[in-house]
Parts: structure tokens; sequence; C-alpha cells
């Protein structure tokens, strides 16, 4: 775990069983604190005893206050409790102390259902943490992390905190009876200004096309500023600071937050007009591209995060040698990765269309879910179909509309008729690559797939979806398929085609990972696929459900008890290709 507010961390253990309690103090080494006056939240929750129950061939740990269950691969799921404290945004964390109740042991005699392992998407293969399985876990009795982010639009610092009453070790439980904790913490003010919400940053080619999107914006009340890039690193607004062009880029998104108040970044280019950051956070250590580099300004003390914390020009980087980074969005970030001219301009179209015309329609109120069986043989359910009804169960409002191998009717003809027809949003969980998407019939070996070059037969017209593409690769913001610059990424060519397509989609840009059983999505990739349907609401902005489902991903793995290992790379290669200023459903 990576706490990243904490300068140093000296830990005071006193263990001891029976009815003397064990007595936890985490201090902060931030500084001298005697004479500040602090504020003081304190938090106490009474636990029962521990209750077995028979889970199949397993045995399942109930306390009835926890409101949630570990879930970590290769380790026994337990329950816990979950709780989210927010502060205004300045307010910084001093000190954590907890004391923990009445300790005591029990036995059990069965095994512990334990979480699954990640799967690669692409090729079905298990990620295997080789993790030891006899120490006691959790290590502790609680765990947090800090971070500064966007919360209902404006600006805060996360305290998620797990609470676990129970902890396992060699068929044993140790329970504790209570559980409190204290946080001392002193609030700073943040400037608050209004100038403007939306930010495009663009190059000088694309201004005069991008004008109809500005003066449209401010239509609606959104006060909008194109800049170019020649303007941030010519100094024209802040004086640049930054080492390379990605820094400059993101200094001046730090001076503009706090001189002109803006919310939303449009990023209009693809990453030969404005770049993106390479970061090393993906599986393997390998280079990525990362567009939400430009969405993670501060760290939770609202200092500049450099994503480069050891210095090493690796930016994101995991493992051994891993970089502190914040990952709490204080940017809406979106791109159109246009490469000429006549790109921006049907972009730039259809989000005008889009947004003045779709709302009231009946096509908007249709929800497309796409899957199969995305790892044959693995266990007993189609992965795709498993998130794709998740994703159904909390869209109440819209007429799901099914294309999946179940049903044979996973095939690129259908695909078209279905997706002409229109719909608000479109969930696809499988398997993804730069050209497309395919998926396995049930228990088969042999994918039905969807190219890129299907896209000239779909005739949707204005009738465009936000897609959310729970797979690898298919947002890859390098990709030109035969090296033409007119065929990049599926994800984008979605979005940029001219008759219909998409208004927006979220994809990955390089290899993901995901965690699926018979309960749902429990990890990355189907993670944020399940927990983006579930930011819905009428009149959201397009980002900002995807900010929500990743601010809820890094709230959920508060410590490194619960963490899947994998969760900063999907939160890093998730990207929305289109408007993040786009209001779903269009203004009425």
């Amino acid at each position: 775990m990576k706490f990243q507010a904490i300068v140093g961390i000296s830990v005071a253990l006193l263990f001891l069983f029976g009815n003397a309690p064990e007595v936890v103090k985490i201090q902060e080494s931030l500084g001298n604190i005697t004479d500040e006056k602090l504020m003081m939240k304190e938090i106490n929750v009474n636990f029962s005893i521990p209750e077995i129950r028979e889970d199949g061939e397993y045995e399942k740990v109930v306390v009835k206050e926890c409101n949630s269950t570990i879930y970590s691969a290769g380790k026994p799921l337990l329950p816990e409790y979950r709780l989210l404290l927010t502060f205004p945004a300045g307010t910084k964390i001093k000190r954590i102390e907890g004391m923990i109740g009445n300790v005591k042991r029990m036995h059990i005699n069965g095994e512990i259902r334990e979480g699954k392992m990640p799967m690669l998407v692409p090729t079905g293969e298990n990620i295997d943490f080789g993790e030891d399985s006899n120490s006691i876990y959790p290590e502790k009795w609680f765990a947090y992390r800090f971070g500064c982010g966007l919360y209902d639009g404006k600006r805060a610092v996360f305290l998620p905190i797990h609470l676990y009453p129970v902890r396992y070790n060699h068929n044993e439980l140790e329970y504790t009876d209570s559980i409190s904790l204290k946080i001392y913490y002193s609030i700073s003010s943040f400037p608050a200004v209004d100038a403007y919400d939306l930010l495009i940053i663009t190059s000088k080619e694309f201004v005069e096309e991008l004008q109809p999107l500005k003066e449209h914006k401010e239509e609606h009340n959104i006060k909008t500023k194109v800049v170019t890039l020649d303007e941030i690193y010519g100094g024209k607004y802040f004086t640049p600071q930054g080492r390379d062009e990605e820094e400059k880029i993101k200094y001046f998104l730090k001076d503009a937050i706090e001189n002109w108040g803006i919310k939303y970044v449009l990023l209009a280019g693809d990453i030969w007009h404005v770049p993106s950051r390479i970061v090393y956070s993906l599986w393997g250590g390998n280079r990525m591209y990362s567009d939400y580099y430009y969405a993670d300004i501060y760290d939770a003390n609202m200092s500049f995060c450099s994503w480069d914390s050891n210095g090493n020009n690796r930016f994101g980087e995991v493992g051994n040698n891993a970089d502190k980074v914040d990952l709490y969005a204080d940017l809406y970030v979106g791109r159109i990765s246009c490469n000429s001219i006549d790109e921006v301009k049907t972009v730039v179209n259809k989000i005008i269309n889009y947004e003045n015309n779709a709302h009231g329609t009946d096509w908007f109120n249709r929800l497309v879910l796409m899957g199969g069986d995305t790892f044959p043989k693995w266990n007993d359910i189609a992965e795709g179909e498993v998130v794709n009804d998740y994703v159904a169960s909390v869209m109440h409002d819209f007429q799901p509309v099914k294309i999946q191998t179940s049903l044979h009717n996973f095939l690129p003809n259908k695909i078209n008729q279905i997706l002409s027809q229109g719909a608000g949003f479109v969930c696809y969980s499988g398997h993804g690559f730069e050209y497309g998407f395919g998926t396995y019939p049930k228990n088969r070996r042999w994918m039905i797939a969807y190219y890129t070059p299907y896209l000239l037969w779909l005739k949707n017209g204005d009738k465009l979806p936000i897609i959310f593409f729970d797979a690898c690769l298919t947002a890859k913001l390098d990709y030109h398929m035969f090296g033409n610059p007119n065929i990049p990424c599926f994800a984008w060519c979605m979005v940029k085609k001219a008759d219909g397509g998409a208004i927006a989609t979220i994809g990955a840009t390089e290899t993901a990972t995901t965690t699926v059983d018979a309960d749902g999505p429990k990890g990355q990739a189907g993670y944020l696929d399940l927990h983006f349907f579930m930011a819905y609401k009428p009149g959201i902005h397009v980002s900002e459900m995807l900010v929500k489902a990743k601010h809820d991903y890094l709230n959920d793995i508060a410590s490194g008890e619960a963490n899947d290992r994998l969760y900063e790379m999907t939160i890093e290669q998730f990207i929305l290709l289109g408007d993040p200023s786009l209001k779903v459903g269009g203004y009425e």
C-alpha cells in the first residue's frame, strides 16, 4: 500500500489476547504539530461474534454489522466494515489513532472461499501473485488511504477507511468486538474561482474548427477557453514549468485550476498533436499511454503530483521502484483524437447535434449489452454475460437489448443491425484489440469477432451511444492499422465515424485484466464497467461517470490488504475518447 500523504510512519503495537485491548497508533511525521490546533473526528464501531455459515463446499464468515467483504486474489473472503470520510480541499490529515477492543480466537474446521486471481483479458491467462497464504490476514485491524480529487463536482480530500473485525490464520480466526479510531486534521483554504468551466487544449491548426464547439458550450452556460500548445509552452498565460512538454501541460492545468477554476479538460488532437504521457504501470513493467496523467494534478497535501516521485523520468512506476501517485482525479479529462481538420469538424458537429437533439428520444432509453464466455472453461460462467446482467440491474430506466453468444446473435451483421436502431449506452464485456473486439460461445475455443472495417455497414446516423469497452487495447492511442493514420484504434474510429458510430467511448490504451465470478465483477476492467453505469443519473456529464467509477475503485481498495495490485494500471489505462463536458442524453 502506498500512503500518498505520508512522509513517515511510526507504528506501535501491543498484542495481547483475552480481555486486554490491542492498541494501534499511527503517527504521521509531518513536522512538529504540538502547537497546532487540530480538529478531531472519532469513529467507534462495535461488532458481533462472527457466525460461521455453509457456503457450498466452503465456510463463510459473517459479522452482521459489516457492510462488505475483503476481496483479494488468493486470500480468504472475510467481512469488513467500510466507510468514506471526505474533507474540504486543503485539509491535512495529521494523525490517526486506533484502539482495538477485546481480541479472541475461534477455530474453524472447513476452508473459506478465496478471491479469484485476475485474468489477462487477451489470453485468459491466470495472474498468480504467489503470495504466502500462511501468514495472518489481513495483516492489520484497519487500513486507509489518502487522496485529493473531485467529489460531486468539488475538490475534496478522500479518506476511505476499512475496518477488519476478523483475521484469519491457519484455520483460526482472531476477532474483536470493537474498533475505534481518532482522526486528527487541520483545514486550510483552497482558492475558489469560476472564470472558466471547460478548457480545450489543442494545436493551432485546429483552433478555427473548435470555435463552434466553444460557442455551443457557452450557449449552455459552460464557460469555455481554447488554448494552444504554443501558448502553453510560450508562457502566454502562466510562467511555464516542467521538464518536458507533458509536464508543462500538467503544470499549466494546475495554474488553470487555481486561477480560472476549470473542471473539464478536452485534449483536441491525437497524441502527435497533443501529447499523452507514457507511464510504466502496465502489467510486467511495460509502457503505455495515459491521458489520466493530466487528471491527477494534486496529491493529498495539495502539492503537485508529478507521477515521478523517485525522479528517474519513468512515470507511474509500480513494484519495487514505485512512484507515489495519488490517482484521484482533480479534473475531468477527455480526448477527441483527431488527426485532421475534417475529423475535428465531424466530431464537433456530432457533439453539438447530440447535445441539442438527443433529449427525449426513444432510442436513448435503449441499453445494448454485448458479451459472451470471455474465458472458456475457466469456470462455469460466461463472464461477459454476467457483467452485462449486473449492468442491466443498475440501469433501471433503460430497455436492455442483448447481443450475446448464448443468444446466437453475437455476429457482425446482427451487431450492426441492432446498433443501427440507436442506443443511449452500450456495455461490451469481452476481449478487445486495437482493431475491434470479440468473444466466445460458452466453453468453445473459437472466437466471434467484430473488426474496424465492419463499421462501414453500421448506419445509426444521429442515434449515438456512449460505449464502455470492458476489454483490452480498444483505445490504444498510438495505433494505426497498416500504418494508415486514417484508421486509428477502434474506440476512436467509433467516435470519428461521420454517419453514425458513437458519441463517446471508454477503452483501455493497452492490455487489461479483469476479475469476475458468479457474484459479478470484482476487480479491474469489469469493476470499472459496472461502476461506470452505477454512476449514471439524468443530466450527468460523461466524464463524471468515469471518474466516479475510478474513485469508487480507489475507495474500495483502501489498503494493500484488499488490493488486487492491478488497480493503478487499470485506472490509468482506461480513458475517455470524447468531450468530457458532454451532457449525457443532451440538453432539455
